[in-house]
């Protein structure tokens, strides 16, 4: 697969456009408000004619044959990435009774077993070749019919992640995905989808990606190579809420919802949102990012709901981990309680992640077809 580095945060590739737009259809019906300017999102290829700030003119491409999506796969480097905390990076840079004996911090008593080790070449990520069938996938998709193994026999270790080294925690992330598998494979299989496991990179300092530069304090599913990155300083993001980063299993729903977006591209959610973005109004793109955001927040709650038993967290445990979902917030994260973001606020952002943690069933998480203010 063709791939070039398009955008991504610090990324320094000019704003390009693809060529042959998209013909067919139209957005769902009552997702469209008032069309409006489209300013291109970071990553995000600007659509046909679109003159970037500052006067500067989108590289003019070569025509090319193919299908549409493809060439808004590729423009995409395959979706580019979706970042867990874009709005927190661009803000910190401007009970139960408890079950014992408990898994000791890096402790993982019951390790995936029965799943494919990461995979670092995967296969291509599927397209809808029409609009009619990017509308189906979005909000009739396969995967929505499928249900997870409730408990699953996959521990997750106890880790402080503020205090551990880069290889600790990637071998700890690394580990995590195997659970992961351990309870989404069989599932996105049944659904007639391939999941390749994406192998996690922790980094410390600025990394390039197949999606661009990506900065610190964050965490990024990169569809451009199907991998996550993790920053060793991630925690920091919760600066206004600081208590948020020494809850266990922090970093257990962040690459969840990480792999939530893994998920979202292997059933080609990911693209046939992107594909309708490109055709709506900046604000009207914002809805359909929410509900990609929050659906991996979803999926998320679903993965802990599945191995929460096995890892033997207590009521407090899971409660708290209600705050961490509620702490990137777009309006908890800029501290602008009406703050327009891309992932939602940390109310939405808590209630979707909760669906998910009450249920085994992967349809509780299709944001596609509720009002908007549900995932405002």
């Amino acid at each position: 697969m063709t791939q070039q580095p398009w955008g991504g945060q610090g990324a320094q590739q000019p704003w390009q456009r693809t060529t042959g737009q998209p013909a067919w259809g139209q957005p769902p019906a009552g997702w469209s408000q008032p069309p409006g300017q489209f300013g291109a999102r970071p990553g995000y290829p600007a659509p046909q004619g679109y003159t970037a700030p500052g006067g500067f003119q989108p590289q003019q491409q070569p025509p090319r044959k193919g299908s549409p999506f493809k060439l808004i796969l590729l423009g995409l480097v395959a979706v580019i990435a979706v970042g867990f905390f874009f709005v927190s990076l661009m803000n910190y840079l401007n009970g139960d009774e408890q079950v014992t004996p408990l898994p000791q911090p890096g402790q993982t008593s019951a390790p995936p077993v029965g799943v494919p080790e990461p995979d670092f070449d995967p296969p291509e990520l599927p397209m809808p070749k029409t609009f009619d069938e990017a509308e189906q996938w979005l909000v009739d998709n396969a995967i929505y019919q499928q249900s997870v193994e409730v408990p699953t026999n996959c521990t997750l270790g106890r880790m402080d992640v503020v205090g551990a080294d880069a290889q600790e925690l990637e071998d700890h992330l690394n580990n995590l995905t195997g659970c992961l598998m351990m309870v989404w494979q069989a599932p996105m299989e049944r659904a007639g989808f391939v999941m390749p496991r994406p192998p996690v990179t922790v980094y410390s300092q600025p990394i390039t990606t197949a999606c661009g530069s990506l900065e610190t304090h964050n965490a990024v599913y990169c569809s451009g190579d199907q991998r996550v990155y993790y920053a060793t300083d991630l925690h920091e993001v919760f600066r206004r809420t600081p208590e948020v980063a020494t809850i266990q299993f922090m970093a257990d729903v962040v690459i969840g919802h990480e792999f939530g977006h893994a998920i979202q591209a292997r059933t080609g959610i990911l693209i046939s949102s992107v594909a309708f973005e490109q055709r709506l109004s900046e604000a009207d793109a914002l809805w359909f990012s929410r509900r990609s955001e929050q659906q991996a927040d979803c999926f998320s709650g679903v993965f802990i709901n599945a191995v929460s038993q096995a890892s033997q967290m207590s009521g407090d445990e899971l409660q708290a981990l209600r705050q961490v979902a509620h702490a990137i917030g777009d309006d908890i994260l800029t501290g602008q309680p009406d703050f327009e973001g891309d992932h939602g606020l940390g109310a939405n952002r808590e209630r979707w992640f909760v669906t998910g943690v009450s249920s085994n069933q992967a349809g509780v998480c299709n944001t596609w077809v509720v009002p908007n203010n549900e995932v405002r």
